[in-house]
């Protein structure tokens, strides 16, 4: 995939998730912020099918065990927790229709279903839900207009890394390094806003380098095993497989590629955890907890046993 996709650790269904109860408010809020009660037809089908199966509300859930670490109210947690989801859903129904992507999440992806146009819009409706929903946090009203500022800064983030990515597939034979820093800018930022969202409202932009450069890091090996998982699929598409950063190892003469990810990985999970662990009030136990569980991931992806 071109862009911001999903690996398998975060594919499974809400309701088998030990994280059932809150996934279903998450889903609510979602819901709450897209739809208009008053409006049926076209775009309200398209909502309720891209939301019919969903992901596994990783950046949500970040955002929401950071806010409430940091003594944000559940209503607050949520709204945090639901503003990077929205952007995420917005740039794989873009993605999709990029991609040409006929299916998403086990279903018919949205443009697949209606048609192109049908999916712009849906897509930028779910931009216009994460800016709407912060109208919810007004009594952390002083602390909005930097919240705005940084939403928009993760979304001006995400776009340059998505151009970046376009920019990799047209070079012939792009370095691990390049291929490495695309994957940050378009997988990092959405993670990155699920930390600092909370943070940011609760008053400590002191923590706010340490909560991003862990999220990039953890964003990066978060796409590093998309690649590994997608390998065989990418190489036969050019564009693709110019990008993916298990091949790119290979590319400059690595005799062992998926070893050479796995200590990769395991370096940069390791550094993520260490950032995290310097949050303040422990707000970043929930981003080490999904450090090692992605680590995990990795070395069954690579063939190494835990």
């Amino acid at each position: 995939m071109t862009g911001l996709t999903s690996p398998i650790v975060e594919r499974q269904p809400v309701e088998d998730s030990p994280y059932a109860s809150l996934n279903h408010d998450i889903y609510a809020t979602l819901t709450q912020a897209l739809k208009n009660e008053g409006r049926q037809g076209m775009i309200r089908e398209a909502i309720n099918h891209h939301l019919a199966v969903a992901g596994g509300y990783l950046r949500a859930r970040l955002g929401y065990h950071t806010g409430r670490a940091l003594g944000l109210p559940h209503e607050s947690a949520l709204i945090c927790a639901c503003i990077s989801e929205l952007l995420h859903n917005a740039s794989l129904i873009h993605d999709d229709v990029l991609d040409h992507d006929s299916m998403r999440r086990g279903q018919k992806s949205v443009w697949n279903v209606w048609n192109e146009g049908v999916a712009i819009c849906l897509g930028d409706l779910f931009i216009s839900a994460a800016y709407g929903l912060m109208a919810g946090l007004s009594t952390h009203a002083s602390r909005l207009p930097a919240l705005l500022s940084c939403v928009h800064h993760h979304v001006q983030t995400t776009i340059y890394g998505q151009a970046e990515c376009f920019s990799l597939a047209m070079t012939p034979e792009p370095d691990f390094e390049q291929c490495s820093q695309a994957a940050c800018g378009k997988s990092g930022p959405l993670f990155a806003l699920a930390l600092e969202a909370p943070l940011l409202l609760t008053g400590h932009d002191g923590a706010l380098d340490n909560a991003r450069q862990a999220a990039l890091t953890f964003a990066t090996i978060y796409q590093l095993i998309d690649d590994i998982e997608d390998f065989d699929s990418d190489m036969t598409d050019q564009q693709q497989g110019a990008c993916n950063m298990l091949h790119a190892l290979g590319s400059r003469g690595d005799s062992a590629p998926m070893a050479s990810a796995l200590d990769y990985g395991r370096h940069h999970l390791s550094r993520t955890r260490h950032l995290a662990s310097t949050l303040p009030e422990g707000s970043g136990q929930a981003l080490i907890e999904e450090a090692h569980r992605l680590e995990e991931k990795l070395m069954s992806v690579t063939g190494e046993r835990s």
